[in-house]
């Protein structure tokens, strides 16, 4: 590279590059430098590369350039201005970097221009791009993989990225779906409610089937290293909390799998060997008029019947254990109460004793609990059974800890737990344990995405916590930012004017005293953790704000 000439350049011999990924040249920010340059005029030169016939293209600078324009055109006077300029000769290679890099270091530059700067340069230059990248501008290598990733995505939903209508975090989430007719859906979705990442974040973990109740083989079926297994995308995208336990995010693919299994190997199952059912359909693709339940065992004529099977959801969670599938004629048929000879009289409607006996404990249940003081173990027992029953995660949980049942054939146990069978382990244990239980139970639920994250603040609030007082940053948090905002929080907390930070800085970093903006991101990271400066207090409005408003 030759060296740097200063000059003062004429306004009308300057051209913006065409490589230049800043979009954005309005908004507050550009306003406050048009008065800047009204008042005082452009202070730091641009920097400028000769094209030919006099002319020279902004390689760092065009905001300046812009802003003088403005100011120009409102004087009358663009023809005379001048600008101060830094001229390099620069070939295209050289003048693309110094472009992306001066650049990626402005604060201003907004979440999608950033992530075009990444892609260009990993698209010119190839190979090793990434990590010369992030050497050259301290930004962690998975950070720009993932920023870059998301402009797969429809091009709709980067422009409202773009103008601030979705956050980046909506993006992560989306990119975990396997389908861009999913992606559209959720996106009008998130558009048409006003979502937070946190409720996205819901909607897709509660539509996808947990690993661990899969009845197939995952290892021989390929799902360990699918893409659309949970842990697989933890490894690409940064925000994946709320998921504890390991999902199928291919629920289609899942449900698939899961009827194929089922299918060549019913009779094996648990199911079969307690329902003696024929088979089974999944819950979900029926409608309310496609079956009819049997509240007790069916008639005789029905037990070889085909249409005899168990409803099931994909995940195995047992919906029915027997229900009829069949022509609607025939079911009534076979239901129907067979006449006694004995002088025409029929014998008594099979349905009338469970339903005067359930109306009788319909009304006599709450009264025989009326006057029973809430803290009773009959209100504990009755609290933990109907938790664990309502519960799908709590149901496999107590199974696992309160029963001592073993796993069958198939490996399972929670599905063969009935109502009666939660009730009696229930009775049968002792207060101290209902007690315990129904508290880890509580925690439990509180914890679940169903709960909410808006809610669970409140709950949190409840529970004496405060954000202000007790949230802390931390290396997982300051990890998913940038260099540009670590820079910032150092500024607005104060961070960098602690003696402690400043001697870190010196003698454990090993350099200039004050130079924090010398240091990698890494490096900045210890100077908040390791330095011993008091984190207490200082908490990002993004932590503060329970709206929602700020999640990335």
């Amino acid at each position: 590279m030759n060296q740097q000439i200063y000059q003062e350049l004429e306004h009308e011999k300057l051209t913006p590059s065409p490589l230049n990924p800043r979009q954005n040249f309005s908004g507050p920010k550009f306003d406050e430098l048009v008065a800047s340059v009204k008042e005082k005029g452009v202070i730091t030169p641009i920097l400028v590369r000769p094209i030919g016939d006099g002319k020279f293209e902004i390689i760092a600078g065009e905001r300046r350039f812009r802003a003088l324009s403005q100011v120009s055109q409102d004087n009358g006077g663009m023809a005379t201005a001048t600008i101060p300029a830094m001229v390099r000769d620069l070939n295209d290679d050289d003048a693309f970097e110094v472009m992306t890099i001066e650049n990626l270091q402005r604060e201003d530059l907004t979440e999608l221009e950033e992530a075009l700067s990444f892609k260009a340069f990993v698209e010119r230059k190839g190979g090793d791009a990434i990590k010369e990248l992030s050497e050259r501008t301290g930004i962690n290598p998975a950070y720009i993989r993932r920023r870059t990733q998301v402009l797969t995505l429809p091009k709709n939903v980067l422009k409202a990225w773009g103008d601030g209508t979705l956050k980046y975090g909506h993006l992560e989430q989306l990119m975990r779906l396997n389908s861009k007719k999913k992606v559209l859906e959720y996106f009008q979705k998130v558009l048409s409610w006003e979502a937070t990442v946190s409720r996205l974040r819901e909607w897709i973990n509660n539509e996808a089937p947990l690993l661990e109740h899969a009845k197939f083989d995952l290892e021989k079926e390929g799902c360990v290293k699918c893409p659309m297994n949970s842990e697989v995308q933890k490894s690409l995208f940064g925000d994946l909390s709320g998921i504890e336990k390991t999902h199928c995010l291919n629920p289609a693919c899942f449900g698939q799998k899961q009827n194929n299994w089922l299918t060549k190997h019913w009779k094996q199952t648990g199911y079969y060997k307690r329902f003696k059912t024929n088979g089974f359909r999944f819950f979900n693709n029926l409608s309310y008029s496609d079956y009819e339940g049997f509240w007790d065992k069916p008639p005789a004529k029905c037990k070889d019947c085909p249409h005899l099977v168990t409803l099931i959801y994909p995940n195995g969670e047992t919906v029915r254990e027997r229900a009829c599938v069949g022509d609607k004629s025939c079911y009534n048929a076979a239901m129907r109460p067979a006449r006694s000879s004995d002088k025409g009289e029929s014998k008594p409607k099979a349905w009338h004793g469970e339903y005067f006996r359930e109306k009788f404990y319909w009304d006599q249940i709450p009264l025989a609990l009326k006057d029973t003081p809430p803290n009773d173990e009959k209100i504990k027992r009755l609290a933990l059974a109907g938790l664990v029953h309502s519960n799908s995660d709590l149901h496999e949980w107590f199974a696992q800890n309160f029963t001592g049942k073993p796993k069958d054939d198939d490996g399972d146990f929670y599905f063969f737990l009935s109502t009666h069978e939660v009730w009696k382990v229930v009775e049968s244990l002792p207060i101290e344990k209902v007690e315990d239980a129904l508290k880890e139970a509580s925690i439990m639920v509180a914890l679940q995405t169903c709960f909410g994250s808006d809610t669970r603040h409140f709950l949190g609030t409840y529970l004496g916590l405060d954000l202000s007082r007790d949230w802390r940053l931390n290396e997982e948090y300051l990890n998913k930012k940038t260099i540009k905002e670590i820079m910032a929080l150092g500024e607005q907390f104060g961070i960098f004017e602690d003696k402690k930070a400043q001697d870190f800085l010196y003698e454990k970093l090993l350099k200039k005293r004050g130079r924090f903006t010398s240091c990698k991101k890494k490096e900045l990271v210890q100077v908040f953790l390791e330095s011993g400066v008091d984190l207490a207090g200082k908490v990002p409005e993004e932590i503060l704000n329970t709206e929602g408003g700020n999640e990335a």
